[in-house]
């Protein structure tokens, strides 16, 4: 006789969740036949009450699957009428589908079929029928033989109330006896394949219901359990605690969870073994608005993986966790990249989860006094991890600060790495806001990224997105309204419609004291506990609940809230690092932005245009190709606070529109040839750095990089090509680049605040005025040579910077003839020619 246990896996199963699907049979085999039936109004709801046509979307999960939940051999044409997964409407919303499943899927004939993965649509695929908690929905496919199964009850972990019954039903195949046990006392057996029995809930505490069938040969086993749940203790919050993760010593914790609104939550994890029981149980605070439970005897050192189980429905990690793990996506992280990375709780668990871990080691800092240079002297390298390193890795990233450290770049600008939706993002889906995403590497390396940018007098900047958040954030799915699709009345964090016009995702409530409160703990965590320097703060501009919709004018107007709100968030982070650079992008009206500026903020200065039409030779006296609004003086700010730029991971960039659309009306001067284009770009980059103020540059722009932002799609991966540096062209731009961010960096000319611009039309100039030197910039953006005044700031000897020329002058007015595409940079003082 051989005993057989049945673990319980908690993958939405048929039989963990509520009956949002049921089959006939109840133990389908890969060789068979099975119907598939689908309740529309359980589960999500999505579908309820929605006219057929109703379609399945249909995988399964095989030996060779990633993961215990990753479809493969998947079946429907999402968004058609796929006459193939095409459900048979029964009535009352019921559907179903038939089939033979090695048939159906076409499983190759080595491959064994563990389980069927499930989602239901509408025909254009908008609607979308899922288990409750928004997960896949899982039927296991069984092994001919003997099998047992408790069909009910279907929730795990199954919550009742003292008094209530608990209905359960048992089902099994090929067996000769079945018996029926709670907590080890045998209630009920019988020789047939079904077994139905009620079961009266009196004691508080877990119980368990155990089957056990046998065919005179073998014994098998299943088990769930069901818990009464006592009333919720009420208790103060302890002296000294937060929201989120409390280390109290290297063997205890306690958690504490923001949760206005619900009825009762539990604390299920590792330490549990998933299972609910008194100890994990939340105290609620006596206003209602917090749960929290403290948990003693922990492993020091050790990852704790866990979870809120709210209101006995729904699973969320914690919404302050510091690392995430993902169901979906984390099979995809190399081992390389993201060493010993524990493993996701596959069988005990569903959805993402967070981590606790006691007596953790502290990285130990290099350097702990670092200070950024002025902002004036900021020259800005945005990046995106993804699209600059084929390995996509903080490793790597380390590696590369050679390069850049020797370009003269003083600080970095990383898109965001916080939490976000999947591997492949640019990161501006957050779900987790102080976890930092494992896709590009551990926490370790990231901190000695930062370490090793300091080392370099290099800063290290955030692109944050806090206008709003995705469907997996808890903050979303805890307040929830399925049927509206958005955010409940009752979420403390999200408005319900959004405020503005541009909004992604889900809008938070700015204005609300969950989000103020929220917002402040995120912002000030990452410049705590990794040193970074400052933020880019995107979609600054959304951070109002001024509601403009329908009036994008309107949005960009003149508002007082959002530039308190601001000011705010301003005064909190220079109390953590008075010297925090605060970069927003707000693209407001000028008189906001220049009140923001006055304040000390930055704000970011998109003159991708206009340098975008200097650079492809369609400049014009009508002033197309513009650089006045370059100045921050011309924008009347008291301060050089407009971070300018001509290219960022948001606008075309410059080397593709030259390629494609720059003026080949001259042939000698093509602007569409790339080596025309490539020297058009170097002119391009000397003006960028000629006016004062802090600049940025988007990655492999300094290397004119011609893949367009559409490539493959916006947000697309886009080709990792270090190999342009191994291009004459490429590489003497590069070194234009580093020549002029030397200049602006190490000498006060390019910081001075007496200057003076004729930058409007196509032949465009710069004087700088400062005692240590004088400097004059020209340019010809034409096609064709022409003459420009100089408007030297003195006569007599005036130096070539780039080519080590000297010119006396006798005249500071009289013309000079410049070639097309030309550009000069004249210093009276003489300079060490740079390597181009």
């Amino acid at each position: 006789m051989k005993l057989k246990v049945l673990i319980p896996l908690l993958i939405a199963t048929a039989s963990s969740m509520a009956q949002v699907v049921y089959t006939d049979p109840v133990f389908p085999t890969q060789d068979g036949t099975v119907t598939i039936y689908f309740d529309a109004t359980q589960g999500n709801g999505a579908l309820d009450g929605v006219s057929p046509p109703i379609f399945a979307h249909t995988g399964v999960v095989t030996n060779e699957s990633a993961t215990p939940t990753s479809w493969t051999l998947v079946q429907g044409v999402w968004g058609t009428y796929d006459e193939e997964v095409l459900m048979t409407e029964e009535g009352d919303n019921l559907y179903s589908i038939t089939y033979n499943i090695n048939d159906f899927y076409g499983v190759p004939t080595d491959d064994t079929v563990y389980r069927m993965g499930f989602v239901f649509r509408n025909q254009t695929g908008s609607i979308v029928g899922r288990n409750e908690d928004g997960s896949d929905i899982f039927i296991e496919v069984y092994q001919p033989g003997l099998n047992v199964a408790i069909l009910s009850p279907s929730i795990e972990p199954y919550i009742v109330e003292p008094g209530e019954n608990v209905d359960i039903t048992i089902a099994s195949l090929s067996a000769i006896s079945m018996d029926l046990y709670v907590d080890d006392v045998l209630l009920a057996s019988t020789a047939s394949d079904f077994l139905e029995y009620v079961y009266p809930a009196v004691d508080f505490g877990e119980h368990w219901i155990k089957a056990v069938v046998f065919d005179g040969v073998d014994i098998l086993v299943d088990s769930t359990s069901f818990y009464v749940r006592p009333p919720v203790p009420i208790a103060a919050l302890p002296a000294s605690v937060d929201q989120g993760i409390n280390y109290i010593d290297d063997n205890t914790v306690t958690l504490v969870l923001y949760a206005p609104f619900k009825d009762y939550v539990f604390a299920i994890g590792d330490h549990s073994n998933w299972l609910l029981n008194d100890d994990v149980y939340m105290n609620r605070t006596p206003d209602g608005n917090y749960y929290w439970v403290t948990l003693n005897g922990l492993t020091a050192g050790e990852e704790y993986a866990y979870q809120y189980l709210i209101d006995g429905n729904l699973r969320v990690a914690d919404p302050l966790t510091e690392k995430v793990l993902d169901p979906n996506n984390d099979a995809f992280i190399g081992a390389t990249k993201y060493p010993d990375l524990k493993p996701y709780p596959f069988g005990f668990t569903t959805g993402n989860v967070s981590i606790f871990q006691t007596a953790q080691v502290p990285y130990s800092w290099a350097i702990t006094d670092f200070v950024p240079d002025d902002v004036d002297d900021l020259v800005v390298y945005e990046l995106l991890v993804r699209d600059f390193l084929s390995d996509r890795s903080y490793i790597s990233l380390i590696d590369s600060l050679e390069y850049l450290d020797r370009m003269g770049i003083n600080a970095i600008e990383l898109m965001p790495i916080m939490e976000y939706e999947g591997n492949d993002s640019w990161g501006y889906n957050p779900s987790f806001f102080i976890a930092l995403d494992k896709y590009y590497g551990t926490r370790e390396k990231f901190k000695e990224f930062v370490d090793s940018c300091h080392a370099r007098g290099i800063a290290v900047i955030l692109d944050i997105a806090m206008n709003h958040a995705f469907g997996q954030s808890p903050l979303v799915q805890m307040w929830w309204d399925g049927a509206a699709g958005a955010p409940s009345a009752e979420n403390p964090y999200f408005n319900q419609i959004p405020r503005h016009d541009f909004n992604v995702g889900f809008d938070f409530n700015h204005d609300s004291p969950a989000t103020i409160y929220l917002r402040n703990r995120i912002f000030k965590y990452w410049l705590e506990e990794y040193n970074v320097d400052g933020y880019r703060f995107d979609l600054s501009k959304g951070f109002t609940q001024n509601n403009t919709l329908g009036d994008v004018g309107a949005w960009g107007a003149y508002d007082a809230n959002r530039i308190q709100l601001w000011k705010n968030v301003a005064d909190t982070l220079w109390n953590v690092n008075p010297n925090a650079i605060l970069i927003l992008e707000h693209f407001a009206d000028n008189s906001e932005e220049k009140e923001l500026a006055n304040y000390g903020l930055l704000l970011w200065g998109n003159m991708n245009h206009n340098y975008g039409e200097a650079a492809m030779g369609w400049g014009n006296a009508a002033g197309n190709s513009s650089l006045y609004w370059a100045s921050y003086k011309n924008r009347g700010w008291n301060d050089p606070h407009a971070v300018v730029y001509a290219e960022s991971h948001d606008e075309e960039r410059l080397m593709y529109k030259n390629l494609e659309f720059g003026n080949s009306t001259n042939s000698d001067h093509d602007c569409k040839d790339p080596f025309i284009a490539l020297e058009r770009m170097e002119q391009t980059a000397v003006f960028v750095f000629a006016i004062p103020g802090p600049k940025m540059m988007w990655q492999f722009g300094e290397l004119g990089y011609d893949y367009s932002i559409d490539f493959g799609c916006r947000v697309c991966p886009k080709p990792v090509r270090w190999d342009y540096l191994e291009e004459s062209g490429r590489y003497r731009l590069y070194q234009v680049y580093s020549a002029m961010i030397n200049l602006k960096t190490q000498y006060d000319a390019f910081s001075t605040e007496d200057f003076n611009l004729d930058v409007v039309g196509p032949k465009k100039r710069v004087n700088l005025n400062d005692p240590t030197m004088n400097v004059t910039i020209l340019g010809n953006f034409q096609v064709a040579g022409g003459t420009i005044n100089p408007s030297f700031q003195h006569t007599g000897w005036w130096y070539e910077y780039f080519s080590g020329d000297s010119i006396f002058v006798e005249n500071p007015t009289a013309e000079l003839f410049l070639a097309e595409g030309a550009y000069r940079v004249y210093t009276d003082v003489r300079l060490q020619t740079p390597e181009v």
